[in-house]
């Protein structure tokens, strides 16, 4: 058993999914990623997978039991549809509440649905993506709008912002203040809930248009395009261009995503709507610009369709344009044809290295079959470079124990680590498992892949059932930031035979000192597994003790020292934290 456990972290190191040609060529089925976000659309419109009861009770049993059978499933978020079609499935005074719920559109249901969603999601240590459709507003050639005169609902409301296409109600994008509307319905959204992502639907238009847009195009046309085609392209980029600067000025770790159409351009011979002409859709424009972080093309076709494009040749397609932004493919499994190949499916978007995968919609992945044995292991939704890339502290005071005796099932226990100096809140975990018997696993190989990893979960408790009676076993738990950025793993020994029912779990850590750079005073905090004797001493890049802030006995758990340096010049040094065997060094730097 490893007597010491220690780890010289500097930076972060984001995995990033590897080059999978081999397996491509081979044919063999490619590993599941680390890093991989995995996702369902739970659609609301027309009651599609929920709600199918006005009943609140059952409603919102049923809403928790669909986010537990997707984390059952391998997921690791949650894209819930809360605005279907212009009315919202949340507390807000902009839009009614869903007919759905209650069957009369505007009438209060008595409970939040978004605020269970996100509860339940974080629970389980998935993202909630709040899925608003954006050009699609209604249909008034069904209940939800002949049955209502909802005085909040854009069609009774602002009928000069909306367009009729047959009997479908739809946004007319060609006009700032409907644009404005819109945002302002997601930005109140992003406000009021703790959302992890935007996620956009219909952010197009209708096929060919609105026959008015001639008209529409000589009043609002500031930068003079002449093209309709590429003024009405303006105008939807226009929105994404606001929304996305909007949210981000607010709550910068909220991601936005859009669904597009699947076939973005090229013709490929295959006759089928695309996104770019079709409904002036430029889609990997807003990954160009950078003002969308991810999209998930909707790819509902098979692999080896004739008269359909291909899947898989049109993912590398979407591959071959992400500008550094994240591509996760949208599946169809609603097609019966697309259903039976998902497993297949799902390792043509890991051979040609697409971020994740999110599937329509969750009625249609029920099957326990649905995905073979794709999702066994989990994974980690994948940390955007472009965003704050700064971990969390390491989970503090790790424990374990058997709560029904040595050998049944082990719960570890932990303290949500400190955050607000410089450092990020954790809001979930991720739990290693290693074997001690068997080849040496260095420490940095614990992390690095999917192998060790057992577990994902927004609490601060986790109860695992190893399996192999008196073999000794090494726990890791490593805190994650909402930009899915791993801490230090915090780290426990477990023995299925111990006698002893409670024992504090391995942990030795030292923090980055904060401020850093600092003048002339920083904090240094550091966290002991055992009570004992420590020290921390301050070194010059020549090896030269400059100081010694710490030479006594401390506790178990974490602590934190003031070093004043008004003594020493300006420079890079390094600080050493020491007990017994054990000894971590980080860089500091001062400024004076």
């Amino acid at each position: 058993m490893k007597n010491q456990l220690l780890f010289l972290i500097i930076a972060i190191l984001v995995v990033l999914p590897f080059n999978r040609s081999e397996a491509r060529q081979s044919g063999e089925i490619p590993e599941a990623p680390k890093h991989e976000f995995r996702s369902v659309w739970v659609a609301t419109a027309l009651g599609l997978d929920w709600p199918k009861t006005t009943n609140a009770a059952n409603a919102e049993l049923a809403l928790r039991n669909i986010i537990r059978n997707m984390k059952a499933k391998g997921m690791n978020a949650v894209v819930f549809q809360v605005t279907p079609r212009g009315d919202a499935y949340y507390q807000s005074d902009r839009l009614p509440w869903a007919r759905r719920l209650t069957g009369t559109m505007g009438q209060d249901p008595g409970w939040d649905p978004l605020a269970v969603a996100i509860e339940e999601a974080h629970k389980h240590g998935m993202e909630l993506h709040a899925w608003y459709n954006v050009g699609k507003l209604g249909d008034i050639g069904n209940a939800d709008l002949q049955d209502s005169d909802e005085p909040r609902h854009i069609y009774f409301a602002n009928p000069d912002l909306i367009e009729e296409v047959g009997t479908e109600v739809w946004l007319n994008h060609g006009k700032p203040q409907a644009r404005e509307w819109a945002v302002a319905n997601v930005i109140e959204i992003v406000e009021n809930y703790d959302v992890d992502a935007i996620h956009f639907d219909f952010i197009r238009y209708p096929s060919n248009g609105y026959a008015n847009d001639f008209d529409t195009k000589q009043e609002f046309n500031p930068e003079n395009i002449i093209g309709t085609a590429d003024w009405r392209r303006y105008n939807v980029n226009e929105f994404n261009r606001m929304v996305y600067d909007s949210i981000n000025v607010r709550k910068p770790w909220v991601k936005v995503g859009s669904t597009p159409i699947g076939h973005y351009k090229l013709d490929g011979g295959w006759p089928s709507l695309k996104g770019y002409s079709g409904v002036y859709q430029d889609s990997r424009r807003w990954l160009q610009e950078g003002v969308n972080d991810y999209l998930a093309p909707q790819l509902y076709w098979d692999i080896g369709g004739a008269d359909a494009p291909q899947m898989d040749w049109l993912v590398r397609d979407w591959m071959g344009e992400t500008y550094d932004r994240h591509i996760y493919i949208g599946t169809g499994p609603y097609k019966a044809n697309v259903f039976a190949e998902l497993p297949r499916q799902i390792d043509s978007t890991r051979v040609n290295n697409a971020a994740g995968q999110m599937h329509f919609r969750y009625d249609n992945i029920v099957p326990a079959s649905t995905f073979g044995d794709r999702y066994d292991r989990p994974s980690i939704v994948p940390p955007m470079p472009w965003k704050e890339m700064t971990g969390p502290n390491t989970p503090a005071n790790l424990i374990s124990f058997w709560p029904g005796g040595a050998g049944t099932e082990l719960t570890l226990e932990w303290e949500k680590p400190d955050f607000g100096r410089g450092e990020p809140e954790a809001v979930r975990y991720a739990i290693y498992r290693v074997p001690v018997a068997g080849d040496v696993i260095s420490e940095e190989d614990i992390t690095v892949d999917a192998t060790y990893l057992i577990a994902v979960t927004g609490e601060t408790t986790f109860t695992d059932a190893p399996g192999v009676a008196s073999e000794d076993y090494d726990y890791y738990v490593t805190a994650l930031s909402r930009n899915n950025v791993e801490s230090v793993p915090a780290g426990a020994s477990v023995n299925t035979s111990l006698g002893e029912n409670r024992h504090l779990a391995r942990s030795f850590e030292l923090d980055q000192n904060y401020p850093n750079p600092f003048n002339p005073t920083t904090n240094i905090r550091f966290t002991l597994g055992e009570a004992g004797p420590v020290s921390i001493t301050v070194y010059d890049l020549l090896g030269r003790v400059v100081a010694q802030p710490l030479n006594d006995s401390r506790p178990a758990g974490t602590h934190t020292i003031s070093f004043n340096a008004s003594h020493l010049s300006s420079g890079v040094y390094l600080y050493r934290l020491e007990s017994g065997s054990m000894q971590i060094t980080k860089k500091m730097m001062l400024i004076k």
